[in-house]
């Protein structure tokens, strides 16, 4: 009798707690979707953090407080996701109009770089984040994995500048792009010297090297990968 009665009242609980729930409405459902990618605090304050002192909330997240800034890769495909919206249906694409591919595999690979264009600056970071390792092991003492979550924070918060400057770049060419670049270039060196804690001039010269040398080298990379292609393309024809 005391386990049916039991039973009983746990189906009332059940009922009641679902006769609570309301229906889902499009601001309930907004909320969910905010709550997911933790776009009410999480990004907001990572993003406010980034600015205020990169070095030190990188450090606390890195050290002892995962719950400082939001998951860096998380941060990146968001931040990311929104720049590639921009770069692909906002922002002029003159650039990429008056490249003129020589194949349809040419054309091709034009198309998947402006798709994926997150993913390409993705690689840039992982290749500056490799000679970041490398100049900065002995002073900093961080491994490889510390060196990428740092860089991807960097290339996180750079996106969410160029978003901000995108109508600059749309109403001021080519000033607005300029501006864009010495203050995506101002903010990059400035993450680097309060994250690599020493002589600002010698951790000034190392990110800038490492910057140039990731670049380069994946430059390197895509120049052979280009001149596989158009071999490739030129067999086919």
């Amino acid at each position: 009798m005391k386990d049916s009665q039991r039973s009983e009242n746990e189906e009332n609980k059940i009922k009641e707690q679902e006769k609570e729930v309301n229906r889902i409405t499009f601001s309930q459902f907004g909320n969910q979707i905010l709550q997911y990618f933790n776009f009410e605090k999480g990004i907001l304050k990572t993003i406010r953090l980034l600015v205020l002192n990169p070095g030190e909330h990188i450090h606390a997240y890195l050290d002892h407080d995962r719950k400082r800034l939001m998951n860096p890769f998380k941060f990146y495909v968001i931040t990311g996701t929104i720049y590639v919206f921009l770069f692909k249906y906002a922002l002029p694409q003159e650039a990429f109009e008056e490249v003129q591919a020589n194949s349809e595999l040419e054309q091709q690979f034009l198309e998947a770089f402006v798709d994926y264009y997150h993913f390409f600056i993705l690689v840039v970071m992982l290749f500056i984040a490799v000679f970041s390792y490398l100049l900065f092991k002995r002073s900093s003492g961080k491994n490889m994995l510390e060196n990428i979550i740092f860089n991807l924070y960097v290339a996180g918060l750079l996106f969410i500048i160029s978003i901000l400057a995108s109508p600059l770049e749309l109403f001021f060419q080519p000033y607005g792009s300029i501006l864009l670049s010495l203050v995506s270039l101002f903010y990059f060196l400035y993450a680097y010297v309060s994250f690599f804690r020493g002589s600002r001039i010698i951790t000034i010269l190392k990110s800038a090297l490492s910057m140039i040398l990731g670049v380069v080298s994946l430059m390197l990379i895509i120049i052979f990968i280009g001149i596989i292609v158009g071999i490739i393309s030129t067999m086919n024809t």
